[in-house]
């Protein structure tokens, strides 16, 4: 039976002037986007992509799922112009620019959309009715963020994983070349590939109605860390629903969306307009504009992203160790204080000669204050260490992120020891700067200052006059009230850096150990952009590139923010960079190791100076100082082991294939002593050595304090049988024995020898220079790795422990180097990257120019 009416034509797919696909109306019953999709034909899949080093199945086989970024990651384009964070979220913006995926796209097996199939996807196109509503009901059929385009109902998406084509298709053919040479040149104009640079997008999206039906924050359950909170005064709706947010956010682990509601009503004035007419007079004010437009209720709803908030810590940065580290000093002064109570009653030890000394009282007397408070320093050392270590990160974890030179170009382990709470307190690092004033006060004044609270009564003369008159070991009034005045003030210190530390979030999710915790930071945005052409750029190009950016850390991703330029006043603050020009770490070149390895040999002849000499008076008029002199040695010392442990991953590199466990190794992120016993079960002898050594100063402070009130001429004569009998060779005038002298003196100068010996050896193995530039920082590691292939394999391993990421690394299976290699661009870059190796790097020897001049570009880096 025919129709009661003609079909109604089809209006023409393409303008008859121009060519162009013509579409009349958005809300026709049928649309020319039918007819012009069914009578395209099956698009032509891309090929699949070179850059893949790693095979899907191997991946999936090895942890379980698709490798993150393998099979549809796309690249993004950098552009020059200033980008903002809001293109890294994942919202669009002009920054990045897609490329091509590797996704095959299947027609249909019947030739077009049945007619209910059409009136299905029509349902999804709405009519709009203003510029700023959105309707709810249609939040399952939005657009997903970022931009992207969801297939059609009629189409099926068959996503081809990405694969090395030339692993299993054999050598290289001309078409493969060409394809390499395209991605090249994507990388070269700033397109990164292969999955880095995708963005960050939000994973679930919540509205502002569940957050609000959900549990209030009045119920959140208790966390181990007692984070601190502050609340002044009764907050708004709005700031209600961004805690709640925040919190959904930390509670998932996971990027939200949230869709907020504002009724804009409520800040317009009324509309006088619709009963008194247009006052020509008045301004249009946007509520009032929308109000003309439509009689629909005027509330606008707004989208915000959160982004979980980790607190990981190290143990030495949690609240039970720093209230351990609060309790002690404050326990150690009250004993202080008791002791000298005690002894101005009755002295604590009174004995004739040596022997009337028990074992015990002469240990307590002897070696156990000194080696509490050399305990007592280090303990404050473990945490300044983490603390130094990790305040970049909580810098770019805060909300607006922070400038390059306040982050991912500040360093202060290598510092020098004295000034890292001044360069702390100019960053407004004021967690640092609390941190390292109590533990620069721990290792040097408490020790000090408890070797000049003992003292042995009467003085020298009488004791050598009359050798068997009574002795008494007693508190000096002056000197421990110091230690005890010293032991309150690093308690209020303490307590002042647990209220810190306790009061904000870490922003890690876990440790970031060695390059590649760096490395998997940087893949999600285009921070590796900034970097392009600063592979053998000093710190100061550095500083100079990035003194005006300011970056962030959300979802363990780095990024730079450029919608939040810094200030006048913070432009001014960071006009010259404080990190060391010369390449080589000060404590492996001669100006850092000759001082070391002199003081040693020195303090080696000073020792039998103060016992045998009559300059053995001064020691005992001011005991503290032969302690000084130690405590000094020990912190060169420090400092020669911190750039052993911060060189050592990168000389490994430069040797050339470098096991996978190269790139997760990181001695600074070690506390004391485990760093001697980890350089021996992984065989790296001189950090082995090194780090025993710096265990062995510990016990030479110790020693050497014990020493410091001995007469030594009085040991000497007692080792000579025909030597006549006097008043001052009499053993009975001080408290050692001859066998506790002996064994105290020879322990001395064996330590003294050894790290006299040991520091020749380590300059001598590391004194040749072997990278362009100190990797001291966040931005000297990245310049190393911005161009390297091997960034690859760290698409998606933001988030890894640094035991999963070296079992991540293990089943990849890969060697690493240092020195010049071909980057993802095609030109010659020098840092960190997978083998083979184009050369290795020399001093003054440049790979680009010596073998490929033709390709060489000017480098701007400033």
């Amino acid at each position: 039976m025919d129709p009661p009416y003609p079909p109604r034509p089809r209006p023409p797919l393409r303008s008859a002037t121009s060519g162009s696909i013509s579409r009349i109306s958005t809300v026709s019953d049928i649309t020319d986007f039918d007819n012009f999709r069914d009578e395209t034909g099956a698009i032509i899949p891309p090929r699949p992509s070179l850059v893949s080093l790693q095979s899907d199945d191997n991946l999936r086989q090895q942890f379980g799922k698709r490798p993150y970024g393998s099979a549809d990651d796309v690249g993004h384009t950098y552009g020059g112009a200033s980008t903002g964070w809001a293109s890294f979220m994942g919202h669009g913006g002009s920054a990045y620019e897609p490329v091509s995926s590797p996704t095959l796209i299947v027609p249909p097996q019947n030739s077009g959309p049945s007619f209910a199939q059409r009136q299905q996807q029509r349902r999804h196109e709405a009519i709009p009715e203003e510029e700023d509503g959105i309707d709810l009901g249609l939040m399952q059929s939005a657009a997903p963020l970022g931009g992207e385009e969801t297939p059609t109902p009629g189409a099926r998406v068959s996503t081809v994983p990405t694969f090395d084509v030339s692993s299993v298709l054999g050598p290289v053919t001309k078409a493969d070349e060409e394809f390499m040479k395209a991605l090249q040149e994507q990388e070269a104009q700033g397109k990164l590939t292969g999955g880095l640079g995708k963005g960050i997008k939000a994973e679930a999206t919540v509205t502002e109605t569940d957050l609000l039906a959900s549990s209030p924050v009045a119920e959140r359950p208790l966390s181990r860390t007692f984070s601190v909170s502050r609340h002044s005064k009764r907050i708004s709706r709005h700031d209600t629903v961004k805690r709640l947010a925040q919190y959904e956010a930390n509670k998932r682990g996971e990027v939200i969306e949230v869709v907020m509601t504002e009724d804009t009503a409520a800040h317009s004035k009324f509309d006088l307009s619709l009963v008194g007419g247009h006052d020509p007079n008045a301004e249009d004010e946007p509520g009032q504009f929308i109000m003309r437009q439509t009689t629909f209720p005027t509330t606008a709803n707004k989208t915000e992203v959160f982004y979980p908030q980790p607190n990981w810590r190290p143990f030495s940065m949690r609240w039970p160790y720093l209230a351990w580290l609060i309790i002690l000093s404050v326990g150690m002064a009250v004993s202080v204080e008791l002791l000298y109570q005690s002894s101005t009653q009755d002295a604590l030890v009174r004995f004739r000669t040596p022997n009337d000394i028990s074992t015990a009282q002469y240990f307590a007397v002897k070696f156990l204050p000194m080696a509490i408070a050399v305990t007592y320093g280090v303990m404050w050392q473990i945490t300044n260490f983490d603390v130094m270590r990790l305040e970049p990160f909580y810098q770019l974890s805060k909300e607006g992120g922070a400038l390059a030179d306040e982050s991912i170009n500040v360093e202060y382990l290598t510092q020098f020891v004295w000034l890292r709470p001044f360069r702390a307190i100019h960053c407004k690092h004021y967690a640092v700067a609390v941190s390292s004033t109590a533990s620069l006060l721990a290792n040097t004044l408490v020790p000090a200052l408890g070797a000049a609270s003992l003292i042995i009564s009467p003085d020298r003369d009488t004791r050598l006059d009359n050798p068997n008159i009574e002795k008494s070991i007693l508190i000096h009034h002056v000197w421990s009230r110091l230690l005890t005045t010293l032991l309150v003030i690093i308690a209020v210190f303490g307590s002042v850096l647990f209220y810190q530390l306790q009061a904000r979030r870490s922003g890690l999710l876990a440790d970031v150990k060695g390059i590649a915790g760096v490395a998997a930071m940087a893949t999600v945005s285009h921070i590796l952009m900034d970097f392009k052409d600063m592979d053998v750029a000093t710190h100061q190009d550095i500083h100079s590139r990035l003194k005006d950016h300011r970056y962030v850390l959300r979802n363990s991703s780095l990024a730079p923010d450029d919608t939040n330029p810094p200030s006048i006043q913070e432009r001014e603050k960071y006009t010259t960079n404080h990190l060391s020009g010369n390449p080589h770490p000060m404590m492996l070149r001669p100006v850092g190791a000759y001082p070391l390895i002199s003081g040693i040999f020195a303090f080696i002849a000073l020792i039998p100076i103060f016992l045998f000499t009559p300059a053995t008076a001064l020691t005992d008029r001011a005991p503290w100082l032969i302690t000084v002199l130690a405590v000094c040695i020990k912190l060169s010392w420090g400092a020669l082991e911190t750039d052993v442990r911060q060189m050592e991953p990168y000389f490994i590199l430069s040797q050339r294939h470098a096991t996978p466990k190269t790139l997760t190794l990181d001695y600074t992120a070690m506390p004391f002593g485990w760093v001697a016993i980890r350089g021996l079960i992984n065989r790296h002898w001189l950090v082995f050595f090194v780090g025993f050594g710096t265990v062995l100063t510990e016990i030479l402070t110790v020693l050497v304090t014990s020493l410091a009130t001995v007469e030594g001429r009085v040991f000497i004569a007692s080792t000579n049988p025909n030597a006549a009998p006097s008043p001052s060779s009499d053993l009975n005038a001080g408290q050692e024995t001859i066998p506790s002298f002996w064994i105290s003196f020879t322990l001395a100068l064996l330590i003294l020898l050894y790290m006299g010996v040991l520091s020749i050896i380590t300059h001598l193995k590391r004194r040749r220079v072997f990278l362009p530039r100190q990797p001291n920082t966040i931005a000297s590691v990245l310049a190393y790795i911005h161009q390297s292939k091997m960034l690859y394999d760290f698409v998606g391993t933001a988030k890894f422990g640094n035991r999963k990421m070296e079992q991540w690394l293990e089943g990849v299976g890969k060697q690493y180097g240092l020195g010049w290699f071909r980057g993802r661009d095609g030109q010659s870059h020098c840092g960190v990257d997978e083998e083979e190796l184009l050369s290795e790097w020399r001093v003054g020897y440049d790979y680009s120019r010596a073998t490929r001049p033709w390709e060489e570009e000017d480098r701007n880096w400033l």
